[in-house]
């Protein structure tokens, strides 16, 4: 088989493909019609063979076009290349148009495929090998054959608007953007709550970076092939892009870049002044509450622990704080219904904010004024920052000692609205969300889903694994709540229950579903 490749496109991306495959042994020839961009390119990728044209050659094994993303253009592109190139794989580099759209007007559209390579190419290890309506078999293996050559990570989607990373991440942006709308936090406190759960980049600083404008155009193509409400822009970004406010190329977007932008660390050395007087119960049988346990008695009098709701008014009557864990999914307004009827007024009252709606539950204590929630997701090990609520009948004492208390874990803490699913909640279970509907969907299998977004947007970890480690129950809990408040757009994938492996009990017959999951037994 011939090693010639052709590139058709010599900027950023073209010149960026061309040097990697170059850099891999491959002969490129490198197509850019304007001689400056012709200049650059050849600066960019040495070693290549720089032409005005498109070659006619029977021995070219494989063609990737680069040019912009315009329907006309790359079909004009693609009509040259299946007459001048008779014997090789075709592909695309397009992020947000239809691979199939471009194939059907070109004969034998069986050797066309989509290659998404990311920016800079020449660095970015993943690549979306995209199976149009008609890719034949040869196309995708000669494709995923190249990609691996070069050094880097294939996955293979199929053709569907924003493949698997422009549409699993739409949620990180989108819901961030609706947090903000809500009055959930200021964008220095978001971006900060999402680093500290582990993103390389806040959304609102990545928005920036990228450029609201292609952030937006590439939300308005995903919006606009699927017809989906979750994927609808929103008004704050169209905005911002009209008044030329694009993040870092303009000078301006959501930060404004003429001198030192703010930026909020939340990881926090323990609390020195933490209150060894107080006496603390811990309620619940979950790893949290074994974590919150261990924190808080490096700070504190050792902590009781209850693992059950049994006896819970004794064993709690001399406490000055109850911290109810619970177990991740169920609305607990029950139980500190319960606790408010027996212990004393000065007792603190701290509930996790994901599972119980706050609000509606303060409104049925004698004592609200009490009342906390904090949003912890999975783990005190995997989140610098805690989301506290600030339900509005809660004092400023309460606030004051529920901030002391949790930065005395080391944990930085952030004061949110009483919003469903608040900032992280709604915004990770979204993602997790997308990603089992990607996969539920054929789109593509969980493990290429969870290379996808680990290796083409660094996430912290896969959406599917993240979903196993939070719990599907967790993540239907929590967007139950944001579909109640923002409309059933929002609802959570009846196929999250399999994401808890380990206990089906109660969950609806999704058995069709799960042989995704790897050692199911399904």
């Amino acid at each position: 088989m011939s090693e010639r490749v052709v590139v058709v496109g010599g900027g950023n991306m073209g010149a960026g493909i061309a040097r990697a495959a170059v850099e891999s042994g491959y002969g490129v020839t490198l197509v850019e019609p304007e001689a400056g961009a012709r200049e650059r390119a050849a600066a960019r990728a040495p070693g290549a063979t720089l032409a005005a044209d498109i070659p006619e050659s029977d021995g070219i094994m494989l063609a990737i076009e680069a040019v912009p993303e315009r329907l006309d253009l790359k079909t004009a592109v693609f009509a040259a290349l299946a007459q001048r190139l008779p014997g090789a794989v075709l592909a695309t580099n397009t992020s947000s148009l239809s691979v199939t759209e471009i194939a059907k007007r070109v004969v034998h559209p069986e050797r066309i495929v989509g290659m998404h390579f990311f920016n800079p190419p020449e660095k970015m290890k993943l690549v979306e090998i995209v199976r149009a309506a008609e890719s034949g078999e040869r196309a995708i293996a000669l494709a995923r054959a190249f990609v691996e050559r070069l050094g880097k990570t294939a996955v293979v989607t199929a053709d569907t608007p924003g493949f698997i990373v422009n549409r699993v991440a739409r949620p990180f942006y989108l819901q961030s953007l609706r947090a903000l709308a809500a009055g959930v936090a200021d964008v220095v406190h978001l971006d900060a709550l999402a680093r500290g759960a582990g993103f390389r980049m806040g959304p609102f600083e990545l928005m920036d970076f990228i450029g609201l404008d292609v952030n937006l155009a590439t939300t308005e193509s995903v919006y606009e092939r699927t017809n989906e409400q979750r994927f609808e822009p929103l008004a704050m970004q169209r905005a911002l892009v009209e008044q030329g406010r694009l993040g870092r190329k303009s000078g301006s977007g959501f930060y404004a870049y003429d001198g030192e932008r703010p930026r909020l660390d939340l990881r926090t050395a323990p609390a020195a002044s933490a209150g060894a007087q107080e006496r603390i119960v811990v309620i619940g049988s979950q790893g949290l509450a074994d974590e919150l346990s261990d924190a808080l008695e490096a700070h504190f009098a050792p902590v009781t622990r209850l693992f059950g709701d049994d006896d819970l008014e004794s064993a709690a009557c001399d406490a000055t704080i109850v911290i109810d864990v619970g177990d991740g999914e169920s609305d607990r307004a029950g139980v500190l219904t319960r606790l408010d009827a027996q212990l004393g007024p000065e007792c603190a009252l701290f509930v996790d904010a994901y599972a119980t709606d706050v609000k509606a539950c303060a409104q049925r204590l004698r004592h609200p004024e009490r009342l906390v929630g904090y949003g912890i997701l999975a783990s005190l090990e995997d989140q610098d920052g805690i989301e506290l609520v600030a339900q509005s009948a809660a004092s400023g004492d309460t606030l004051d000692l529920a901030q002391e208390m949790f930065e005395a874990t080391g944990h930085g803490v952030v004061q949110v609205a009483p919003v469903p699913g608040l900032f992280l909640g709604r915004t990770i279970g979204s993602i997790v969300n997308e990603a089992v509907t990607v996969v539920e969907s054929g789109i593509a299998s969980a493990d290429d889903v969870d290379l996808a977004m680990r290796l083409g947007t660094s996430y912290p970890r896969g959406p599917i694994a993240w979903g196993r480690d939070i719990g599907g129950r967790r993540i239907a809990r929590i967007l139950n709540r944001v579909a109640q408040r923002d409309g059933e757009a929002f609802a959570p994938h009846r196929a999250l229950w399999v994401l808890d492996m380990d206990d089906k009990d109660g969950a609806p017959d999704v058995s069709a579903s799960v042989s995704w999951l790897p050692n199911s037994g399904v």
